[in-house]
C-alpha cells in the first residue's frame, strides 16, 4: 500500500514538473497603453457626457 501511495505521488509530481517544463506562461495583463484602463474609465465617460452636451446645446443655440 505504501509503495501504492508513493507511486502516485511520485507520478503526480512528475506530472505537474513536466506540465510547468512545456506549459506556456500565463499571459499578464497590463493596463498600460490601452483605451480600457479602469481607473480612466469613469474619467472618460464623464469627459464624453461633456461633449455630447456641448455638442446637443450648440445644436439647440443654432436652431
Amino acid at each position: 500500500m505504501r509503495r501504492l501511495l508513493l507511486g502516485f505521488g511520485f507520478a503526480t509530481g512528475l506530472a505537474y514538473a513536466v506540465r510547468e517544463l512545456f506549459a506556456t506562461p500565463p499571459p499578464h495583463p497590463t493596463w498600460d497603453d490601452t483605451d480600457n484602463d479602469p481607473e480612466d474609465l469613469s474619467r472618460d465617460l464623464a469627459q464624453r457626457a461633456r461633449e455630447a452636451e456641448g455638442a446637443q446645446a450648440e445644436e439647440e443655440a443654432s436652431t
